[in-house]
């Protein structure tokens, strides 16, 4: 004892082989309990980890398709808003005007705030130009609005005004003539409508219907109108064509409210505007607390996106604290307890009783206790056994379910009502054929008729090597056959949209397979579903492309980042048309990167805007740098040029001004006011146009000044707010255009000098002439006298040959008289140059000059035709006469003699001259003589009569009249003459019968 006391130690040493011993025994005695312990609770905890499992899976697939019905909610509802809009475009493709009235009503037939509550209005906003405005704001008024007007003010190149709201009361009146292309984000959404004819939905703005109180984010939905009804196919007819747009506003708190109600009080959900989630472009939360941000990160979330119009919403859905806290979720716990207990009770069981009934006790305990159910069949297809889950399960007691076959009982129709035949049936037919079914699924009926979806595993039992029995056991999967149906239902929704989306619309994995692509992409490309599964999406771009845009997905792919491509892609004709591409990564339930949704707009038309948009932008410069003018370019405030072109460089040298400011550039300028006019220009906003500026400029920029002369222009550019931006400069240098007048001028000085002299010359001649002719008729007179009288003295006394001399002194003395007569006729047609015109008649003159002509007409049988397609013309009368005159006579006198004379007359207009033409078949004029025909005094057939003055006095007449004469001849066969008389511009024609 004393030992033990001493030495405790060695009692415990002692005392260890003995609990090590005990402890053998004891698992030797109770091995089959211990066994059975640890199997039925391995077991509870697999189910209890399964169950668990099963819970948060259908916990979570709940929570999305939740998710799912909200965002579907949301969408569903703006395109209720969206036919609205429609409907509201229909009124007005239907009425050729729409009245306040009849907006009215539409608006009161719809009763919106009850089949569609959360809308602000429905309103139409006009399109205006500049020079509509004030005609557009003065009926308005005219309507009973006498303080109506546009706002904001200010000058603009296109108003818009909002003249119908409905209600139109309350905050809706804060709208009226409200002009909303005013403000940027909605102008985006209005352009975007306009130039695709679709509706557009607008980015996070502020109403005008705001008053302060309850403030809440807004945005507008806006659908286009075109004048006359049209339906323009290219972007530049619908700028051109837009009438205006009927649209709605949304506070967004209210409409949310509204669309989701109280059936997702469970969650909370969150709006942002476009594809930022930044707390900036937050539109609408259901909790104070923005969750997307939150550093703890809730067990269920969903973000989703959502297109509206043209522009995308991202929603994130989170579930609220104790979702998913049903029956259903406390299941694993307690099985994990009840089988815990389970355990230990079959522990305490086994070990009471013999080896056998602790074996057959737990056996039944595992049965009786299954989740599933369970059942043995004999090979008659009679139930022997069932455990309480297949009684409760099939609504039979066991002494019930063995009166008749088991497929008689629980699966001997389909649910369409037919016959169901136990040859056919899997379950039967596994014993006979010894096989064994796993996870069959198939349709059970309970005790009260009712179907239910199971999946079954059936295994013949076999005893001395032969089947005896079948074991079945059969799990109720209606719940998840109804999440299925849900996520069917759902991915068909999708569809749905997508293949009604005005975009093209594809989804691919991680490993850039397509997996989906919407209708839009099929009927764009003109390939089968198939086909697009098939050959992905690298088929139908341009050869020259597909390096480019391979780079870009493959960066996106890598980043699992959102990614944008313009690229050229086959449509179904054949043609490369260019689209954009807009790729948005595909996250699934842990945030694992799945691939990308890819939208595809056609953008071939903004593409060939901006092309000619750039191609002009090129010919600007081009024509900027090869422009025959000095042009440069001086910004404000500072006066400095930003851009010169070379003729202005070259003017200064090739001195760098860009970046000098004007005065720094040329302080030469000072002097001539030239900084006095730029200022001008900069603070009045208005142009300066300068003629032969006299400037001195420092060409080679060493000082010396060469001074010049240039016509210049300042003309300021403004910005939409009229302030100037810029002053460009355009100048022409006239420098030799001023020295060559100057030059001019003391020319003009002399000739005007030596032209008074010739005038004076002139006149001294035409006084000769008068005064010689004058002076000569007298003493002519007088010798005709003397003759007549001496022949009547020596009448009868002179002989045959002093007879021929005295009648010789005769013809001499009146071919002097002649003579003198025509030289007095020529300065009388100098003379009378300046004769007063009149209307004269071709026709009239001609008779007239018949008159005189009779006798020589009537003796030489000459025939005269007229055709006069210009009836007459503005001229002085005996000048016409004059000419028509020599021309008919000439025509007759120097007719042959070998055929009848004809005379032919004929008038036309050509270019800016009245043309007579006179055309005889006379003599006609050797070529080599033609040219001495209008010479004075000069005749070219001497067996007729005359001076040789005539046509001579004919040309003068017609050139001093800023005419002229052709004459075309043929000897021995005629001649014609074309006189031009010239008619000026705004010189009155003699009206034509």
């Amino acid at each position: 004892m004393s030992f033990e006391k001493k030495n405790p130690g060695f009692s415990g040493y002692k005392q260890q082989p003995m609990i090590f011993a005990r402890l053998a025994s004891f698992i030797r005695e109770y091995s089959i309990a211990i066994i059975s312990f640890l199997l039925l609770f391995i077991l509870t905890l697999f189910v209890y980890t399964e169950t668990k499992h099963r819970a948060e899976e259908r916990s979570e697939r709940m929570f999305n398709m939740k998710a799912a019905q909200a965002t579907e909610a949301i969408g569903l509802r703006m395109r209720d808003y969206v036919q609205i809009l429609i409907g509201a475009k229909a009124l007005f493709i239907a009425s050729d005007t729409v009245e306040r009235g009849p907006w009215h009503t539409y608006y009161t037939t719809l009763n919106l705030e009850e089949n569609y509550p959360g809308i602000q209005g429905v309103g139409y906003t006009h399109v205006i130009q500049p020079d509509e405005l004030e005609g557009h704001t003065q009926t308005i008024r005219k309507e009973g609005f006498q303080d109506y007007k546009v706002h904001p003010e200010g000058k603009r190149q296109v108003y818009t005004s909002i003249i119908f709201i409905e209600p139109f009361n309350g905050r809706n009146l804060r709208a009226f003539g409200y002009d909303m292309f005013s403000e940027p984000i909605r102008r985006s959404a209005m352009q975007i409508a306009r130039d695709t004819k679709q509706p557009a939905m607008s980015g996070k703005v502020r109403l005008v219907q705001e008053t302060g109180a309850d403030e809440q984010s807004g945005f507008l939905i806006y659908l286009p109108i075109y004048k006359d009804n049209a339906d323009p196919e290219s972007i530049q007819d619908r700028q051109q064509l837009i009438k205006g747009y009927v649209y709605s506003p949304f506070r967004t708190k209210d409409l949310m409210t509204n669309i989701l109600g109280d059936e997702f009080n469970d969650v909370d959900l969150e709006v942002y505007d476009g594809t930022s989630l930044s707390k900036e472009s937050i539109l609408f939360s259901t909790d104070s607390t923005l969750h997307y941000h939150a550093e703890k990160e809730r067990p269920y979330s969903k973000l989703s996106s959502l297109n509206i119009g043209s522009h995308t919403w991202r929603i994130y859905i989170s579930a609220k604290p104790g979702y998913g806290m049903s029956v259903d979720a406390g299941l694993p716990y307690f099985i994990l307890s009840g089988g815990s207990i389970m355990s230990f009770l079959m522990f305490f069981i086994v070990w009471s009783l013999s080896n056998t009934r602790r074996s057959n006790h737990l056996k039944q305990t595992i049965t009786d206790n299954a989740t599933s159910a369970l059942f043995i069949m004999d090979r008659n297809g009679y139930c022997t056994f069932m455990n309480p889950a297949a009684e409760e399960m099939t609504g039979y007691q066991f002494e019930e379910i063995r009166k008749k076959p088991l497929h008689y009982m629980i699966h001997y129709a389909h649910p369409d009502g037919t016959h169901y035949p136990i040859e056919t049936c899997p379950l039967d037919r596994a014993l006979p054929s010894n096989n064994d079914i796993r996870a069959h699924e198939d349709v059970f009926i309970k005790k009260d008729g009712t179907f239910f979806n199971v999946t079954c595993a059936a295994r013949p039992i076999i005893e001395n090597g032969e089947p005896k029995y079948t074991i079945i056991e059969v799990r109720d999967i209606t719940d998840e056959k109804r999440a299925q149906q849900a996520i069917v239902e759902s991915e068909a929704r999708f569809r749905t949209m997508a293949d009604n989306a005005p975009v093209m619309i594809g989804i691919f994995d991680e490993w850039r397979q397509c997996i989906y692509v919407n209708k839009q992409w099929l009927d764009f490309t003109g390939i089968s579903f198939e086909q697009v599964l098939n050959s992905g999406w690298s088929s139908m771009v341009k050869e020259q492309d597909i390096a480019y845009v391979e780079g870009i997905y493959e960066k996106a792919i890598e980043e699992a980042a959102s990614f944008r491509a313009e690229f050229r892609m086959r449509r179904h004709d054949g043609k490369y048309r260019w689209i954009v591409s807009t790729g948005t990564p595909r996250l699934g339930a842990e945030g694992e990167f799945m691939g990308h949704i890819c939208s595809i707009i056609d953008i071939t038309e903004i593409k060939e805007a901006e092309a000619k948009v750039k191609r002009n932008a090129e010919l600007l410069q081009k024509l900027f740098l090869e422009v025959p003018a000095l042009v440069a370019l001086v910004r404000a405030p500072d006066q400095q040029y930003v851009l010169v072109n070379p003729p202005y460089s070259k003017l200064y040298g090739e001195r760098t001004l860009v970046g000098k400011t004007f005065r720094e550039a040329h302080p030469e300028l000072g002097e001539n006011g030239f900084f006095e006019r730029m200022d001008k220009v900069f603070s009045s906003g208005k142009a300066f146009i300068g003629k032969e500026i006299k400037a001195a400029i420092d060409k080679s920029g060493n000082g010396n000044l060469t001074e010049g002369y240039f016509n210049m222009v300042y003309q300021p550019l403004l910005d939409s707010k009229a302030r100037v931006e810029a002053v460009l400069i355009f100048s022409v240098e006239v420098t030799e255009l001023v020295t060559a007048r100057k030059s001019m001028k003391i020319i003009n000085e002399e000739l005007s000098k030596k032209n008074r002299e010739l005038i004076r010359i002139n006149n001294d001649l035409d006084n000769f002439v008068y005064t010689a002719s004058h002076d000569l008729k007298s003493p002519i007179a007088n010798m005709e006298g003397l003759i007549t009288l001496l022949h009547d003295i020596l009448k009868g006394k002179l002989e045959a040959e002093d007879e021929q001399i005295l009648g010789m002194v005769g013809n001499s003395i009146n071919k002097l008289k002649q003579t003198i007569s025509d030289l007095a006729e020529i300065t009388k047609v100098q003379k009378e140059l300046q004769d007063n015109v009149e209307p004269l008649i071709f026709e009239e003159i001609l008779q007239d000059i018949k008159g005189d002509l009779n006798s020589i007409i009537n003796e030489s049988g000459a025939m005269i035709y007229a055709d006069f397609e210009v009836k007459g013309l503005l001229y002085a009368k005996k000048n016409l006469r004059s000419i028509v005159y020599n021309f008919v006579s000439n025509a007759i006198k120097y007719r042959s003699p070998e055929r009848q004379a004809e005379v032919r007359l004929h008038s036309y207009m050509k270019n800016n001259y009245v043309v007579l033409e006179v055309q005889d078949n006379g003599l006609g004029i050797k070529q080599g003589q033609q040219h001495k025909l209008f010479t004075m005094f000069k005749r070219l057939h001497s067996h007729v009569e005359g001076t040789g003055i005539g046509l001579y006095i004919v040309k003068r007449i017609i050139e001093n009249n800023e005419g002229r004469i052709e004459v075309e001849s043929e000897e021995g066969k005629g001649t014609t003459f074309r006189v031009y008389f010239k008619q000026f511009p705004g010189e009155p024609r003699v009206q034509q019968v």
